[in-house]
């Protein structure tokens, strides 16, 4: 009974390292993917210095 279910749970350890292991990590925008607008605050020595700026 006890090599059944170390067997079983053996298995199903391998099963689940294997499927992480196959997972692909992505991260950020795919290519061609839109972009949202976002705002940044203007830290140069220009006219806008100290702004808040839209960027799309």
């Amino acid at each position: 009974m006890v090599s059944r279910i170390t067997t079983i749970l053996s298995l199903t350890l391998v099963t689940c390292l294997a499927t992480l292991a196959q997972a692909q990590v992505k991260s950020g925008l795919e290519v061609g993917d839109y972009v949202d607008a976002f705002d940044v605050k203007d830290c140069s020595t220009g006219l806008s210095k100290g702004k808040t700026l839209c960027y799309r």
